[in-house]
C-alpha cells in the first residue's frame, strides 16, 4: 500500500499545463489530469484553484518569500499532492492550484502561520483574485470535477477579468 501511495504522489507532480492559455480555460481542460489521476488509489480528491491578477507594481520577490513558506508549512501539514505555481501572462492574469487528498487537510494547512501571513499580503499584491473548489472523482473511468456549492472567496474589481469568466467554475466562500 505505501508504495502505491508513494507512486501517486510522485504521479501527481507530473500534472502540468497541456495548452498555453491554461489560465483562461476550465481547470479541467488546461491540464493533464487523466494521466496522473485516473485508476489512483481515492474516492476523492480536493482541489482549490486560485485565479489572479496580479497588480502591476507586485513586489514578485517578496510574493515568492510568503508563497515559498506558505507552501513548506503545507508540505508539513501532510495531504498535499501537488501545488502548481502558474506563470504570470501577458495581462497579468495567473492561475495556481492545491490538489490535496482531503478538505479537512486543505483548512488545516490554510489555518497555518505562514498561509495567513501570505493571505495578508494579497491586497498589495493583487489587482483580484478568485478561489474555486471541487471534488475530483473518477467516475466510470473518467475524472469528473465537481465544483462546489459555495459562493467564491474574490478581492478586487467588481467586473472580473476574463481569466474568472470561465463556464462551470463554481465559486465558494470558505476560505478553503
Amino acid at each position: 500500500m505505501q508504495n502505491t501511495r508513494v507512486g501517486f504522489i510522485e504521479a501527481c507532480q507530473q500534472i502540468v499545463p497541456i495548452h498555453p492559455l491554461y489560465a483562461n480555460l476550465p481547470i479541467e481542460r488546461g491540464f493533464d489530469w487523466d494521466s496522473s489521476l485516473l485508476g489512483g488509489p481515492f474516492d476523492s480528491l480536493y482541489l482549490v484553484v486560485f485565479r489572479s491578477v496580479r497588480r502591476a507594481s507586485a513586489d514578485l520577490d517578496l510574493l515568492r518569500e510568503f508563497d515559498d513558506m506558505a507552501y513548506e508549512e503545507a508540505l508539513g501539514s501532510g495531504g498535499l499532492l501537488r501545488y502548481f505555481k502558474g506563470n504570470m501572462n501577458e495581462r497579468r492574469e495567473c492561475l495556481s492550484f492545491c490538489l490535496w487528498e482531503t478538505r479537512d487537510q486543505a483548512r488545516a494547512a490554510a489555518n497555518g502561520s505562514s498561509h495567513g501571513k501570505a493571505a495578508e499580503i494579497t491586497a498589495a499584491m493583487y489587482e483580484s483574485y478568485r478561489l474555486y473548489r471541487y471534488n475530483v472523482v473518477e467516475i466510470n473511468g473518467e475524472l469528473q470535477f465537481q465544483p462546489l456549492g459555495e459562493q467564491a472567496q474574490e478581492f478586487g474589481s467588481a467586473t472580473p477579468p476574463k481569466a474568472f469568466a470561465i463556464k462551470g467554475e463554481s465559486r465558494s466562500d470558505s476560505p478553503v
